[in-house]
């Protein structure tokens, strides 16, 4: 295989990334040492060094020391771009309008589309978040349950495309999100507003859905920029 001169190492990495894509090499399977695949694609061991740890950056190869380099499932790669993203205060708006846009459609759609056991699966995650805010908080579960709820309302839209972009957008807040979770007050807040948003599907009402979302937002994305949770 003959790759130009300039930039070699990403000429490769594209190359193996095709081969991913074509399904060549599937999710969880091993892929050929640097020797075997310089072979291969007529490129010296380091160059294939190289690639991979240009693959493994961006998530779709995984390395297993003592193992051996693993196609990388596609959750795999997204944890790995959120990883790498710093979401800064100024962008933390941006993302805030795009999610209030999204999610005041989502709410909609979920009431449009969703079947009974959709919606008990919802109640159960707000239904446990109500219960931990009267004891001791567990943080890390509350954040959890703040992920699922706003994930499982998208999935509740039946809509694929809107799913795949709200999990790339909640997962680049997930760091913001558990630091917000403990800020004074916000887990509360979060889940009472969660528990309107609830109460507003339940009445099939898609107007008053949007409304109590819209605010959800609008108060998380003040707990954030107020308490500078991103820096």
């Amino acid at each position: 295989m003959e790759f130009n001169r300039k930039g070699i190492s990403e000429q490769v990495a594209d190359s193996i990334k095709k081969k991913i894509h074509a399904g060549e090499y599937e999710v969880g399977e091993r892929i050929p040492g640097e020797r075997e695949m310089g072979i291969e694609l007529s490129v010296s061991r380091n160059t294939v060094r190289e690639a991979y740890k240009i693959l493994e950056a961006y998530g779709y190869l995984q390395v297993k020391h003592g193992t051996g380099v693993f196609v990388a499932s596609p959750e795999h790669q997204i944890q790995k771009m959120t990883e790498a993203f710093f979401v800064s205060t100024e962008q933390i708006k941006d993302f805030f309008s795009v999610r209030k846009i999204l999610e005041e459609w989502t709410v909609k759609w979920a009431i449009e589309n969703a079947n009974e056991e959709q919606w008990i699966e919802l109640e159960q995650i707000v239904n446990e978040a109500n219960e931990m805010v009267k004891g001791k908080v567990d943080y890390k579960r509350l954040a959890e349950l703040d992920h699922k709820f706003h994930i499982t309302l998208a999935n509740n839209s039946n809509n694929v495309v809107l799913i795949g972009i709200m999990n790339y957008l909640i997962d680049l807040l997930s760091e913001s999100r558990n630091k917000a979770i403990q800020i004074p007050g916000r887990a509360l807040q979060s889940v009472q507003e969660h528990t309107k948003v609830l109460q507003a599907i339940k009445q099939k009402n898609p107007d008053l859905a949007q409304q109590c979302m819209k605010e959800h937002l609008e108060s998380v994305e003040r707990s954030i920029t107020e308490n500078a949770v991103t820096e």
